[in-house]
């Protein structure tokens, strides 16, 4: 077989982590509703919005107006 590109190999490692970090959430999330114990205030972080989350100014709609 060939020798797999160095892009591959770090792009492969950084699926790997991200993964990782979407099934600790995952579990973290289900712990969370499980026990009841779900924190209220929490800082919310979306690609998507150009404000900071604590601004009181309400997240635009995205293009397909959702």
């Amino acid at each position: 077989m060939y020798r797999r590109p160095k892009f591959l190999e770090v792009l492969i490692r950084i699926r790997e982590e991200m993964a990782r970090e979407a099934d600790y959430d995952t579990d973290l999330f289900a712990e969370m509703v499980r026990s009841g114990n779900i924190v209220e205030k929490r800082s919310r972080f979306s690609l998507s919005e150009s404000h900071s989350p604590d601004d009181g100014a309400k997240p635009r709609p995205n293009k397909s107006g959702r």
